[in-house]
């Protein structure tokens, strides 16, 4: 597939970085601070319509995702508020996409509610079923994928309503998969 393709590659980038930052002596939470960051910043060039810039500033924040956990794991300080921290600022960041589209345009606010209703949803159940013994994660739409399509709707910006149709269907399919997974998972442990 090819965002896994797209995974392999980053996922080598952002390692062989994290080795060489990872000597810096700054904490890996130094690095997610920039994932909030660049985020923001991208989320304003969205208000304003200079979606180039918007997709540098995207690409950045997504390799700052990746390199915070790659410095983590060089210098073996992965942590739970790291963990916290990290997931927060992805929410975050991502949300401020979706606002900052409404924002431009008005056209956009129903598809971009969507869009936030339905990943969140999905990343609820995804963190909620791995708490009570379930697994997390998974399904036909995540993240990358997701800012995969919102930088293809920058790109395409006539098409941006429908992109963000899109992303609020597949993520709600990704809420059933993750749902019915961690049903049949949760069953075998605990009858219902």
């Amino acid at each position: 597939m090819f965002t896994e393709q797209v995974r392999k590659f980053f996922s080598g980038i952002t390692t062989r970085v994290g080795k060489t930052l990872g000597k810096s002596g700054f904490s890996p939470n130094f690095f997610t601070s920039f994932i909030l960051i660049f985020g923001f910043i991208a989320a304003c060039f969205i208000c304003f319509g200079s979606f180039w810039w918007a997709i540098f500033f995207i690409l950045l924040s997504g390799l700052m995702d990746g390199i915070d956990g790659a410095v983590a794991k060089v210098n073996k300080k992965e942590s739970k508020f790291g963990a916290l921290f990290d997931s927060t600022s992805d929410k975050t960041t991502e949300i401020v996409f979706y606002i900052a589209l409404g924002i431009y345009n008005s056209e956009l606010w129903l598809g971009a509610s969507l869009a936030i209703a339905a990943f969140m949803l999905s990343s609820y159940i995804s963190k909620h079923a791995k708490v009570i013994g379930g697994k997390s994660g998974g399904g036909l739409m995540e993240r990358k994928e997701r800012l995969i399509l919102i930088i293809a709707g920058l790109i395409f910006i006539d098409y941006m309503i429908y992109i963000l149709y899109a992303i609020a269907f597949f993520s709600f399919i990704t809420c059933l998969q993750r749902f019915f997974r961690n049903y049949n998972i949760l069953k075998k442990i605990t009858p219902t």
